[in-house]
């Protein structure tokens, strides 16, 4: 249709100009040069067809967190990463975020909100489903990495025939880690070693359950959105948790005493995406979130808690109603070496039940 009325209008405009500088030149004596104006127009036309813009159809995802408005994770990096999209899209591509549980709560059923499309996009802890990572979770040996954005590397490190495996049946978006931990109590404070026999510490995952257990603690597994309450009402002595949660979840009203040092792993977390919502968006916005995701990328995120981290021990440090405490170098001797063992017998078992850990933790060493 754009080529016939953009030839139709060039030949009359044409015609009538022919026609008023000589009146008596009539259609049928200027075939010549109507047909070259054709001709001319034809390629006006091809011009125009393949210079104008594609035209992409507007989508939305929806983005499901499990954690409040103001959560580091909510704030400071989902956030800007909409609108990275929202901009490389010029507005056609937008996820839209749903907090604080909106579309189910809690993060120990956020995976399978992605793949049943609850969400298109949702967040959350490999740890709270450990037996669905056994990969994946290795990150939380104790010793791997020193921060959360050498953690986050070491993942992306044994990405590649191994942990993708975990993550056959979505779209991978970013995978990070938090900070290291640190043990925080209520009522007694933790100076050494034997200080954590029988204490009930909440930890988020089998693989940290198994190293708070081997300093001669209780390991409670529990998520962090229903630490607050735990606390509060005596149910735990103390939390294995990131300085991070004391703003984000407000442990910072329910714990005094924190002790750090430790070589202890860190937590990895996901954002993964629905492959059905995934193939169905265009070639361009598929490039966009391509561009935009994976595994440098995903080091924004370890980037963030560790500011975060650095943020809440310093809360810790200027606080009166609060105690930081350095374990001394003969306790962390101490709960180092039985770590480590620790890290080795779960190596063993995870290699026994089919995945290649020790593979995997080789590559996640070498990683920084």
């Amino acid at each position: 249709m754009l080529y016939q009325a953009i030839l139709f209008i060039v030949a009359k405009a044409a015609l009538a100009h022919r026609s008023h500088d000589n009146p008596k030149i009539m259609l049928s004596g200027s075939a010549p040069n109507i047909i070259k104006s054709a001709a001319a127009v034809a390629g006006l036309a091809g011009l125009v067809a393949v210079s104008a813009p594609t035209e992409v159809s507007s989508a939305e995802l929806k983005l499901a967190s499990f954690t409040g408005p103001k959560h580091a994770m909510n704030r400071a990096f989902f956030t800007p990463w909409a609108k990275e999209v929202d901009k490389a899209s010029n507005g056609t591509l937008k996820v839209k975020m749903f907090v604080g549980g909106k579309l189910g709560k809690g993060g120990a059923r956020q995976f399978k909100r992605a793949l049943d499309r609850v969400a298109d996009i949702t967040f959350g802890l490999q740890g709270y489903t450990s037996n669905q990572f056994r990969a994946t979770t290795l990150i939380e040996l104790p010793g791997i990495a020193g921060n959360a954005v050498e953690a986050t590397r070491a993942m992306w490190a044994a990405w590649d025939g191994h942990l993708e495996k975990e993550y056959k049946d979505v779209k991978m978006l970013f995978m990070w880690s938090v900070d290291r931990p640190v043990i925080m109590t209520k009522n007694k404070q933790v100076k050494s070693i034997a200080d954590l026999k029988g204490m009930k510490i909440r930890t988020p995952s089998q693989a940290q359950a198994k190293t708070i257990q081997a300093l001669g603690a209780i390991p409670v597994p529990m998520p962090i959105t229903k630490v607050y309450n735990a606390m509060s009402r005596g149910l735990l002595d103390g939390v294995l948790t990131s300085t991070t949660t004391l703003t984000g979840f407000k442990l910072k009203e329910v714990t005094k005493y924190f002790a750090a040092g430790l070589p202890w792993g860190t937590s990895p977390m996901f954002l993964v995406m629905n492959k059905d919502a995934y193939n169905g968006l265009s070639a361009a916005h598929k490039a966009i979130i391509d561009k935009t995701t994976g595994a440098k990328p995903s080091e924004r995120g370890g980037a963030v808690y560790d500011k975060e981290s650095e943020d809440g021990f310093n809360l810790v440090r200027n606080s009166k109603n609060h105690v930081l405490f350095n374990l001394p170098a003969s306790e962390v001797k101490e709960g180092t070496a039985l770590l480590m063992k620790a890290g080795l017998d779960i190596i063993a078992e995870t290699n026994a039940k089919g995945v290649n850990a020790d593979a995997i933790v080789a590559k996640m060493r070498a990683a920084n």
